[in-house]
C-alpha cells in the first residue's frame, strides 16, 4: 500500500505525541506543541528518494520576522534529530512501526527539552550562549530573536543593544560580494520605519512584540489545519 508508511507514522505520533498535548497539522506529517510565544514543530520529514522519514524537531518563535517568513513556521532553534537518522519503509510493517515508535519517543524527548524555553530567563541564557559560539560575522537572525525576547521579557536596554546590533549586521549585508540582496534592504527599511518608532520605552517595545505574536497566532489559527492553535497567548 502506497500510504501504509504514512499511516504507521501517524499512528505512532498519535499514540505518543497527542496525549502530551501536541496536535497534527491537518493531514500532514507535522505536529505542533503550543507554548505561547513560540511553538515546537515535530516533523516526520519525507525523502524524495523513497518511502520513509527523517525526524526534525525545533522551536519556531511567533514574533514577526520578514514578510516572506511570517506566513510559515521555521526552525529557529533545533532541526534534524541526528540520532534518529533516516528510517526507510520496505514493506515490513512491524519493523517500521518499531522504528516510528522510537522516532516519536525521541521527538517527545526533544519537545520536553524545548519546553524549558517557556522560562524566558532560561531561553535568554541558552540563546546568548549559542550566539557566543557562532563565528564572528555569522550571526543574523539569532541576534534579532534575542532582541525580541529581551523586549518581551522587559529587558529593554539589552533588547535595544541586540536590535541595534542586528540593524548593523543587516545594513552591512545588503551586498554579498557583487550580489545585491534586495530583501535585506527591504527588511532594514521596515525595521527603521515600523519597529524603531516602537522602541521608545520598555512598555512600547513589550507591546510591539506582543502584537506581533498575536497577529501571527491569529493568522495561523484562522487556517483549518491550525484550528487547535488558540488565538490568544499567555506568558
Amino acid at each position: 500500500m502506497a500510504g501504509q508508511h504514512n499511516k504507521i507514522i501517524n499512528a505512532a505520533a498519535r499514540k505518543i505525541l497527542a496525549p502530551e498535548g501536541l496536535f497534527r497539522v491537518g493531514s500532514s506529517r507535522t505536529w505542533i506543541d503550543d507554548n505561547g510565544y513560540f511553538v515546537i514543530q515535530v516533523e516526520f520529514q519525507p525523502s524524495a528518494y523513497g518511502r520513509g522519514s527523517y525526524l526534525n524537531v525545533g522551536i519556531s518563535f511567533l514574533w514577526e520576522a520578514s514578510e516572506g517568513l511570517n506566513d510559515t513556521l521555521a526552525f529557529n532553534i533545533g532541526y534534524r534529530v541526528d540520532k534518529a537518522g533516516y528510517a526507510s519503509y520496505r514493506g515490513n510493517d512491524a519493523a517500521f512501526e518499531e522504528k516510528m515508535a522510537h522516532f516519536a519517543e525521541a521527538a517527545m524527548e526533544k519537545v520536553r527539552e524545548y519546553r524549558l524555553f517557556r522560562d524566558m530567563d532560561y531561553a535568554k541564557e541558552q540563546m546568548e550562549r549559542w550566539l557566543g559560539n557562532i563565528p564572528k560575522g555569522r550571526g543574523f537572525w539569532e541576534v534579532y530573536h534575542l532582541a525580541m525576547l529581551c523586549f518581551l521579557k522587559r529587558d529593554f536596554e539589552e533588547g535595544k543593544e541586540y536590535f541595534n546590533r542586528f540593524l548593523r549586521i543587516l545594513k552591512d549585508s545588503f551586498y554579498a560580494g557583487e550580489l545585491y540582496i534586495e530583501w535585506h534592504e527591504e527588511l532594514y527599511n521596515h525595521c527603521i520605519q515600523h519597529l524603531c518608532p516602537e522602541l521608545e520605552s520598555e512598555d512600547t517595545a513589550y507591546k510591539m512584540v506582543c502584537d506581533m505574536i498575536e497577529r501571527r497566532r491569529n493568522f495561523f489559527s484562522g487556517k483549518p489545519s491550525y484550528k487547535k492553535l488558540k488565538k490568544g497567548f499567555t506568558l
